[in-house]
């Protein structure tokens, strides 16, 4: 089953600037849903979590972030769980090494490459796979 688009309305509140480029990282996000999972190698044809993140911040963004889950986790501030925006970053294991990372698009949404088998999707948050922090970039 396919979920539905989540809107970028939420983005509004934000700067002009911060408010584009959030736009720009959700819709460039929501593009690659349905792409294969890989480590990377095949280009924007497949990712794995942190290669789908770097691939979108760099491309919609300019924005140029380490290649790994656990570099990533550094960058930028720390957001309370309840005051994500979308274009936020979501992180799964501890803070100092996560295992898993994923884009908040907004309406309690976020796309990942999830598992090989599975490949980018795009989730709901839930209480069963919650993610332990998150951090936002922009800025």
């Amino acid at each position: 089953a396919t979920l539905p688009k989540a809107p970028v309305s939420q983005a509004a509140s934000l700067p002009a600037s911060t408010s584009a480029q959030a736009a720009a990282v959700v819709n460039l996000a929501e593009q690659q849903v349905g792409k294969g999972y890989g480590w990377g190698a095949n280009g924007p044809d497949s990712f794995d979590c942190s290669s789908l993140v770097q691939y979108v911040y760099q491309q919609a963004a300019g924005i140029n972030l380490p290649r790994t889950t656990y570099d990533q986790v550094k960058v930028g501030e720390d957001v309370p769980l309840d005051q994500l925006q979308p274009g936020d970053l979501l992180f799964w294991g501890s803070t100092t090494a996560p295992y898993h990372v994923a884009i908040y698009v907004g309406n309690n949404q976020y796309v990942n490459a999830a598992t090989p088998e599975q490949g980018v999707i795009l989730q709901i948050i839930s209480s069963y796979y919650y993610p332990t922090c998150a951090r936002r970039v922009l800025q």
